[in-house]
């Protein structure tokens, strides 16, 4: 009756510890957290057809200056479409767009023709779960062109992108194209 009880409680402990685990709190690759700007580069002169950007660079600019090249593609290669992550601390993002990147090889100065482009938008946190934690929202992009060239007066000398199209305010989708550059 001893081993029968010894038994029994052996088993009521086991179920008790085993019941009391929970699953891994892991985030499914499949969940949508804090998207990307989807950036594609497009032919001024045929609007539907995309048009690579030589040799680009893209770097982020930080509200102390800092600047720092993105890694979401291999950098100074031929490019139609960029991922772009955006700020979720603040309500602007500015980057550096460098066609035809290229260093001096003497003063390792950038050589490339850089355009400046500022995003604006509204951002909000939400819960997604344990395992994926918080991801931001962004909406009401606005992307301003050389942000220091704003007076319609002086234009920028070097400008290589003609025209900026925000194709969609709201970045929901990762698969779809956010904004439009025409060069």
């Amino acid at each position: 009756m001893k081993k029968i009880f010894a038994l029994f409680f052996v088993l009521a402990i086991g179920l008790a510890i085993f019941s009391a685990c929970e699953k891994d709190d892991i985030c499914p690759d499949d969940t949508l957290t804090t998207p990307y700007l989807k950036v594609g580069f497009y032919d001024f002169s045929n609007q539907d057809a995309n048009k690579a950007v030589p040799s680009l660079r893209i770097i982020g600019i930080d509200s102390t200056g800092f600047r720092d090249t993105l890694n979401t593609f291999i950098d100074r290669s031929s490019q139609t479409a960029v991922d772009i992550p955006l700020k979720t601390s603040e309500n602007s993002s500015q980057f550096l767009i460098i066609y035809n990147s290229r260093d001096n090889e003497e003063t390792g100065e950038e050589l490339g023709n850089i355009d400046t482009l500022k995003f604006n938008y509204t951002r909000q946190e939400r819960f997604i779960s344990r395992g994926c934690g918080y991801a931001t929202s962004f909406t009401d992009l606005v992307t301003i062109l050389n942000p220091a060239y704003t007076n319609d007066t002086i234009q920028n000398p070097g400008e290589w992108i003609n025209a900026i199209f925000d194709q969609d305010e709201n970045l929901e989708h990762q698969d779809t194209i956010h904004v439009k550059i025409y060069h």
